[in-house]
């Protein structure tokens, strides 16, 4: 049986470096450089060798569409070239960025 997507909102693909920034639980400050598989107007998901642990706020950065933000980390999970890592955004992503990824779904 097929799964469902359940998901709020519309996920579209995409390939952009992000860079990441969070506090561990020793007070470190921890950074790291991922890969946006995937965006929505709530949330995207990313690939990292880095580990960030669940329920981690992390600050975010986009260079390519000057976006920075914060998030919280909803999963992580290994993957086979690294970690994948749900975000959820605490502001939602410009409908600006989101209208170019669907008119050009070609890698960004």
């Amino acid at each position: 049986m097929a799964s469902r997507d359940i998901r709020r909102h519309q996920r579209i693909a995409c390939t952009v470096p992000v860079l990441l920034a969070w506090t561990s639980a020793d007070g470190t400050d921890r950074y790291a450089r991922g890969r946006c598989r995937d965006i929505s107007s709530a949330g995207l998901r990313l690939e990292t060798v880095d580990t960030i642990p669940t329920h981690s706020y992390v600050n975010l950065r986009i260079e390519k569409w000057d976006l920075a933000g914060s998030a919280r980390v909803r999963y992580t999970r290994r993957g086979s070239t690294g970690n994948i890592v749900g975000l959820e955004l605490n502001q939602k992503v410009r409908q600006q960025i989101l209208e170019s990824l669907r008119e050009s779904p070609s890698p960004s």
